[in-house]
């Protein structure tokens, strides 16, 4: 009996763990995602928390356009305080008021109003009830400045600078899409090139564990001594070493990956492995003047040294003396009803001045200095941004060529290590030389190889930031992998 029941435990545990593995399996088959670098880019440039800001930025300056514009749409306001039905209670006030404002500076106000009244009877009057009426305004006026904000240059003042706001955070915006983009692709190609390193690391250990077994075997049977065994342990314990690292630098170029696209920290994916080659020769005075005529950030400096103009212009217009011109066309009368009130008849026509001008215009002829103080400071920098636009292209040329002759260098000297550790591998089989041959001939093909891929990488990431630096890299178009991509995949040596 109790055979039976541990039996079908058993076969309860069984089926229950065979179940598991069968739920299991799928969860652990599922491959992770591949992710190419136009993926990260678009990810990045939607969900990366510089991109959130400067959209809200965006954002908040259009409001800020749409707040300065509504100033010149028309404003209707009625102010109406009455009684239900009772005609017996005096101040009750139906008015209706319009105000619109124009680019020019001028201004139109139109007021359509009317109030009840009640006045008592004289003592000893035979009508003894209260004499009710309405007293009727009607007033339109036209307003013209002279002098003072005359102009649409005056006039409409916080419009343009509203909207010169939300041009510069547009751009703003996009020279922000560019350094995420070329942010992304640096991550992107250090994992590449990091994984690449990791497989060059990989062999190196298997071959280190090859020349340590041949060397405790030739130590067997006394044909070296045992310096060649230690060394061997030696560049073990090196190669095994750099392999760690090379995984940890995975790890770390994976998690400023995620980051950076705001993934999950604990995302899988997987990347591309290869890495295009660019070849885009430029000259140095065509690159500056692409930099000058494209670079958003000297177009913002431009913007703001037109803005500093007109705000100097604005600051010395207000130092005149204010002259306005009215035009008014009016109506008030007395009427027996609400209905009577709003007739069209009975206006009358009056022109009228007016004029102000402070004695103290120390406030204004100070704002007047300072912005003439802006408007030149502003065209300094642009002078200054230009030899600094200058300076970044030159350097970023340089930066490019070094990397691609580095490159260049570098895939050289891995044909010539690889001939070098078949060579020694050969002598050392052969009796003709020691291991340390070998394990010199090892160091320097995994230095070399690690050289050949970073300077790849760079080299990708140097071409991307060049384009940044002349302000034409497009990330959506750009970042699309060229023609001529260099795999990384590591090939079995002996």
């Amino acid at each position: 009996m109790q055979q039976s029941v541990r039996s079908r435990h058993r076969s309860t545990l069984a089926t229950a763990l065979t179940l598991m593995i069968a739920l299991a399996v799928p969860a652990a088959a599922q491959e992770p995602e591949s992710l190419t670098l136009s993926q990260a880019v678009t990810e990045a440039l939607v969900r990366n928390d510089r991109m959130i800001n400067q959209n809200d930025s965006v954002e908040q300056a259009r409001l800020g356009v749409r707040l300065a514009r509504n100033t010149f749409q028309p404003k209707l306001v009625p102010n109406i305080q009455g009684s239900f039905g009772q005609t017996n209670i005096s101040n009750q006030t139906y008015r209706m008021d319009l105000l619109q404002r124009f680019t020019t500076g001028t201004e139109v106000r139109a007021g359509f109003g009317a109030s009840t009244a009640q006045i008592p009877p004289l003592p000893g009057s035979l009508d003894q009830g209260d004499i009710r009426f309405y007293n009727a305004d009607t007033t339109l006026t036209l307003s013209q400045p002279l002098l003072r904000g005359f102009g649409s240059a005056v006039s409409r003042r916080a419009l343009t600078s509203a909207e010169v706001r939300q041009a510069d955070a547009d751009r703003q915006r996009r020279l922000a899409e560019q350094v995420v983009a070329v942010e992304v692709a640096s991550a992107y190609y250090r994992i590449v090139a990091q994984e690449a390193l990791v497989d060059v690391a990989r062999k190196s250990f298997e071959r280190s564990l090859k020349l340590r077994a041949a060397s405790e075997a030739k130590l067997d049977a006394g044909l070296v001594s045992q310096l060649d065994v230690f060394r061997a342990q030696q560049l073990v314990s090196q190669a095994e070493i750099q392999l760690f690292d090379a995984q940890a630098a995975v790890e770390d170029a994976r998690d400023l990956l995620r980051f950076l696209i705001a993934r999950e920290s604990d995302a899988p994916f997987e990347v591309a492995r290869d890495i295009p080659r660019y070849s885009d020769p430029v000259a140095v005075e065509e690159a500056v003047n692409v930099a000058i005529e494209s670079r958003l950030d000297y177009r913002s400096a431009l913007a703001a040294a037109e803005d500093a103009e007109r705000a100097a212009s604005f600051a010395r217009n207000q130092l005149l003396p204010q002259v306005d011109v009215n035009l008014a066309l009016t109506r008030r009368e007395t009427a027996d009803t609400l209905r009577t009130s709003f007739g069209v008849d009975g206006f009358q026509f009056a022109t009228f001045f007016t004029i102000s001008m402070p004695v103290d215009r120390t406030p204004q002829q100070i704002e007047y200095q300072n912005s003439l103080i802006e408007r030149d400071r502003r065209q300094r920098e642009i002078t200054t941004m230009r030899k600094r636009i200058a300076d970044d292209v030159k350097r970023a040329i340089r930066q490019r060529d070094r990397l691609l002759r580095t490159l260049a260098a570098a895939e050289a000297s891995v044909d010539i290590g690889l001939k070098e550790v078949e060579v020694a591998q050969l002598r050392y089989e052969r009796g003709l030389s020691n291991n340390l041959d070998v394990v010199t001939a090892e160091a320097n093909l995994l230095s070399i190889e690690s050289r050949r891929i970073s300077a790849l990488a760079d080299s990708a990431v140097a071409q991307l930031a060049l384009r940044a630096t002349l302000g034409i890299l497009d990330p959506l178009k750009d970042i699309a992998p060229p023609s001529g991509l260099v795999q990384l995949a590591v090939a079995a040596r002996p």
